[in-house]
């Protein structure tokens, strides 16, 4: 079961001043509709599984001066992903983009997210899932944003495609089909999830 769609249109994006910063991993728009998803719930705290060499990590820091604190997570050099498409993606400068932003936390571990708990993490209003694509990732990474994103903030995931080659899609499939209420954004390869407000945060 494919996840519902929703249309940019009805997205408060707004221009993205691209000078000087790099489109790798992104496709066109898809930042500009990250940073209105991220927008959209006024967000104190980021974390971002996956945070590579910090370029979206810059984009919100800069876009919203209002956070307080953004976690970057990420792997050290030599870790080997579990999907062959994104073995030239492990950084050798995680998060450098963004380190002298005073309130960005690089966080890195031999296996990335998959070394922490919830007890690493701080709550927060936005967690960004773009890290390690191979299933056990993603289901990890899941679990640990629902237990960190406050009520009322939202689940951003990258790379909901139909290439085959990840395996974000048929994750995000299965917990729809369970009942998730998560929703792709069309033309794009994000999908997000609101958490609301009856819920409890870790």
């Amino acid at each position: 079961m494919s996840l519902p769609q929703i249309d940019k249109s009805t997205i408060d994006i707004q221009p993205f001043n691209w000078r000087g910063v790099t489109r790798r991993f992104m496709n066109p728009g898809e930042l500009e509709v990250l940073l209105a998803l991220a927008g959209s719930v006024q967000p104190l705290g980021v974390v971002e599984f996956g945070v590579n060499e910090g370029r979206t990590a810059k984009a919100i820091l800069d876009a919203f001066p209002g956070i307080r604190t953004y976690q970057g997570i990420d792997v050290l050099p030599g870790y080997v992903t579990t999907k062959s498409v994104q073995r030239g993606e492990v950084p050798q400068r995680p998060g450098y983009l963004a380190r002298r932003d005073k309130r960005f936390d690089l966080v890195l571990r031999a296996n990335g997210s998959l070394d922490l708990g919830v007890g690493d993490l701080l709550a927060c209003d936005v967690a960004f899932i773009d890290g390690d694509h191979g299933r056990v990732a993603v289901e990890h990474d899941t679990a640990l944003a629902r237990q960190i994103v406050r009520p009322g903030g939202i689940i951003i995931w990258h790379d909901y495609h139909d290439l085959g080659t990840v395996d974000v899609r048929e994750v995000l499939d299965e917990f729809h089909a369970a009942g998730a209420d998560i929703v792709h954004v069309a033309d794009t390869w994000l999908a997000f999830e609101r958490i609301p407000f009856q819920s409890v945060a870790a």
